[in-house]
Formats: structure tokens, C-alpha cells, sequence
């Protein structure tokens, strides 16, 4: 049977090969095909990568590969690759150039890793991203370019907020970014604190930075579940949202997820105004935005708290733009028009027993040792406690 005549008449299969189903894979793939297999417009699967079998490998017409860095993942490209398979490799952060200050840039950083995302990315027929920027740098050598704006999830509905109690500011992300809090947002929180006392009250969700304290700040824990983060990030009611961003080449290739975020819980934020910040602005006057000086950020700040009809105008705003045009449908749509037809596709080749269960002993060795020469012995038994606690 040819591969014309095995497609024929049937929708588009695809397969999204994950380790652990984070927030950027979430939103940049999975809630799009997700919605679109809902809708009957393809069939799909997520499975992560150690119950990944032959089965799924010869069912799948597309393989979406979600970040992937280890060499058990390069090998089952590979092979996938070999076979004729569609791949399309998710990546929303620039990871083959780490910025050294990021949590993970001990194991990023890492040559061995580094050469394995390069070479999926070769490998892969097309490029998912949120960033133009990266789309750019890698959709090369007739890569298709696949530009995914990551949607808000659950958006909530507008309702008008009264001015009672204190101003509620806050940040909510992840323990990453908890020197841009410190270092961006420092001096001007400290000073807000001060002239404003028990008017205003500051929270941090997930990054715990030192000013906090100086704040009297309520501190939430991170969560690793995102449905348990966008529940709790929509409870809190924040008036106004902390935004902070470095100006470089690697968090220029970033999204504006935070955006996504606040917006989606009906708070207006407050953005470094920085790319990819900056592209918010074509959505009207939903944010508000400043120079990455003390000054400026206690300016943006005081003038929402003095102005609480101009909170509720950016807010009303905000939502809108969270549910109209960051919806979860429009960004399956721009994915489904991306993505290829069955009878376009080259035959593949079906794949025969590649010794899937010795590649993933091979596999849990070769990351343990991987984790180890990144963070260290106590580093690398946390990172797989966490992993445990996720399942």
C-alpha cells in the first residue's frame, strides 16, 4: 500500500513527544492541537517520551518535538527522521544560548546539550515559536516557520472593580526570575512601600525575592501544575501586575506570556518596556510601560494607584484582548493552517522494533550523569525528586 493510498480520506495524525508537559509546551502546541482534535479537524496524541512506543511512532503522520535536548530524545529523532516522518520542533526560548544567569544554564549550557537541540532543529521540517526573533535565527534552510501566539487560558469576565482596601500589587512567575525582581523592581517597590504604607499591599507568587521582606510582602509558593498556577493567579485579584524584564539578545526571544497571564486574570500590568514587551502595544491601551530605571518604575506604579479609573480602562481592555484575540481557537487556527495535509506528505517507512526499552535505560543513565556534571550530586537528586513529585 502506498503512503497516498494509507492517508487517503482520513485526518492528520499527530504526535507531541514531551518529558514533562510545562507551561511553554502547554501553550505553544499542546492546548492548540488539543483543541483542534476536540474540533475533529485531526487526530492527536501527547506522550511523554518514557511510554513512547513503536505503536505511536508508526501511527503519527506529524511529530511535534516539545523542547527537546537529551540524547535519548536526538536518537528517537533520529530515527523518527529516517523513517520520513513530519517534524516540527517547539522552541520559545533561545536554549543553544543561554543567558548564564538562568537557573538552567548550568545544564543548557552544556555543549553536549546544546548540540543535541541544534541538531533536532536541523533535523525538523518546521519551527514552532512564539518569537519572531527565533523563527528568524533558526527557521532556516527551508524550515518552515510557524508563529504560535501563546493564548490566554480561561480568561476571565470583566466586572467593575471598586476601590476598597489597599492597592494590591504583585508579581507571579517563576524562581527564575527572581534577580530581575530584585535588581529591576527593587528601589522602586522600596520607595512605593514608603510613601504609600499600608495602602498598597505586594504579594509574590512563585519568585520569593529579598525585597520582599523589606515589603511585608505575603509570599505564595510556586506550583507546578498550571492549571493550579492560573487558578490561583485568578483568585488572588491583583489591582496592578509587575512585569520586569531585562533588555538583552537572549530575553528579547521570549513571549509576552505575562501579558497572556495578567490579562487572562483581569490585572493590568506594568511592563518593562522592552521586546518583546513592546508588541502589546498593538493590542491599544491595555498596559502601561517603563524604562528600566527606579524612577520610571515608581512613576508607572504611583500614577495606577492615584488613578483608579484609568486601572479599570486598561483592565476592561486587557480582558478583552484576553478573550477576543488570545484565545485558545485563533491560535489553533494559525496552527492548523500550518500544518500539512496527509496526501502531501512523503511516504514513510514503517519504523521495526529500534530497542526502545535499552534507549531508555541508556536514556535515565545518560540524565542522570548529565544532571550531575550540570548542578552537581545534590542538584541532580533534587531535580529528580521534583520529577517524582510531578508524577
Amino acid at each position: 500500500m502506498t503512503g497516498a493510498s494509507k492517508t487517503a480520506g482520513r485526518k492528520l495524525r499527530v504526535l507531541l513527544i514531551y518529558r514533562v508537559l510545562i507551561p511553554s509546551i502547554r501553550l505553544c502546541g499542546h492546548c492548540q492541537l488539543e483543541w483542534l482534535a476536540k474540533q475533529g479537524k485531526l487526530e492527536y496524541r501527547a506522550v511523554q517520551e518514557l511510554v513512547l512506543s513503536v505503536g505511536d511512532m508508526n501511527w503519527a503522520d506529524v511529530v511535534v518535538l516539545g523542547r527537546l535536548d537529551s540524547w535519548y530524545e536526538n536518537r528517537l529523532t533520529e530515527i523518527l527522521r529516517a523513517a520520513g516522518k513530519y517534524l516540527i520542533y517547539i522552541l520559545d526560548d533561545d536554549l543553544p544560548n543561554i543567558t548564564p544567569d538562568a537557573s538552567s544554564a548550568a545544564y543548557f549550557g552544556q555543549e553536549k546539550i546544546r548540540g543535541n537541540v541544534l541538531r533536532m532543529l536541523g533535523w525538523s521540517d518546521a519551527l514552532i515559536s512564539p518569537s519572531p526573533l527565533l523563527l528568524e535565527k533558526y527557521a532556516t534552510g527551508g524550515k518552515r516557520p510557524i508563529q504560535l501566539e501563546e493564548p490566554a487560558i480561561d480568561p476571565v469576565e470583566y466586572t467593575l472593580r471598586r476601590p476598597e482596601g489597599p492597592v494590591r500589587i504583585g508579581f507571579a512567575g517563576s524562581i527564575d526570575r527572581i534577580q530581575d525582581i530584585d535588581r529591576i523592581l527593587g528601589q522602586a517597590l522600596t520607595a512605593i512601600h514608603g510613601e504609600y504604607g499600608d495602602r498598597v499591599a505586594f504579594e509574590f507568587f512563585g519568585a520569593i525575592p529579598s525585597v520582599a521582606q523589606k515589603l511585608g510582602a505575603r509570599c505564595i509558593p510556586y506550583t507546578e501544575s498550571y492549571d493550579s498556577y492560573r487558578q490561583t493567579l485568578n483568585a488572588l485579584q491583583w489591582d496592578i501586575g509587575l512585569a520586569p524584564m531585562p533588555d538583552t539578545p537572549f530575553h528579547a526571544c521570549k513571549h509576552y506570556n505575562k501579558f497572556s497571564e495578567y490579562a487572562a486574570a483581569g490585572i493590568v500590568g506594568v511592563f518593562s518596556e522592552v521586546y518583546p514587551y513592546t508588541r502589546i502595544k498593538a493590542f491599544g491601551k491595555c498596559a502601561v510601560f517603563c524604562d528600566n530605571t527606579p524612577q520610571s518604575w515608581f512613576r508607572a506604579i504611583k500614577g495606577l494607584i492615584e488613578d483608579p479609573d484609568r486601572r479599570e480602562r486598561y483592565r476592561a481592555q486587557a480582558i478583552k484582548c484576553a478573550r477576543e484575540v488570545l484565545s485558545v481557537p485563533l491560535s489553533a487556527a494559525q496552527l492548523e493552517a500550518c500544518l500539512p495535509e496527509p496526501s502531501a506528505l512523503k511516504p514513510a517507512r514503517e519504523i521495526r522494533h529500534p530497542g526502545l526499552g535499552l534507549l531508555k535505560v541508556c536514556n535515565m543513565q545518560q540524565r542522570l550523569s548529565t544532571k550531575i556534571r550540570g548542578y552537581g550530586v545534590k542538584g541532580a537528586v533534587d531535580a529528580i525528586v521534583r520529577k517524582i513529585r510531578r508524577q
